[in-house]
């Protein structure tokens, strides 16, 4: 791509030279710019054609860098902002990660809450499940669910 950009560069300077070298006695022609309001004359002294170009040329150069330096300085601002927001929500994924685990939920005012067996249960045993860890029995079909096939009820677990 390097190689691409170098040669689109090289070509246009070579127009250009090409162009002011062909070109060159309609180019240093004097050109003077007038400017005739009704209460305001004025001229400027004569200048050569390229001049009054290459002038313009480089105005516009200077307004597109300073365009594009600030845009620079706000993404760069921004960039520092999004930094700080993703280093702050690491710490926080870090603290959470480093909670302890515990059977205690806690209530929207971050206060623990009891157990819902209340009892101390094991949780094998408020699922009906076996104490090997295997599935536990399926529960009794809804009226709305006896009209299903058995393929719908398998799709349904």
């Amino acid at each position: 791509m390097s190689y691409l950009k170098a040669f689109i560069i090289s070509a246009a300077v070579a127009f250009a030279i090409i162009f002011m070298v062909q070109n060159i006695e309609p180019l240093s022609h004097p050109l003077s710019i007038r400017l005739n309001l009704i209460f305001v004359k004025f001229q400027s002294t004569p200048y050569a054609t390229y001049l009054i170009i290459m002038l313009s040329f480089f105005v516009g150069l200077l307004a597109a860098s300073l365009l594009g330096l600030s845009e620079r300085f706000r993404l760069r601002k921004q960039l520092k902002a999004k930094d700080k927001e993703l280093d702050n929500l690491a710490s926080e994924l870090k603290s959470l990660r480093n909670l302890p685990i515990t059977s205690e939920t806690l209530s929207p005012n971050g206060e623990a809450e009891a157990p819902k067996n209340g009892k101390g249960k094991k949780d094998s045993e408020e699922k009906n499940l076996p104490a090997k860890g295997l599935e536990p029995e399926p529960e009794p079909l809804d009226e709305s669910e006896e009209s299903l096939t058995t393929e719908e009820k398998e799709a349904l677990k």
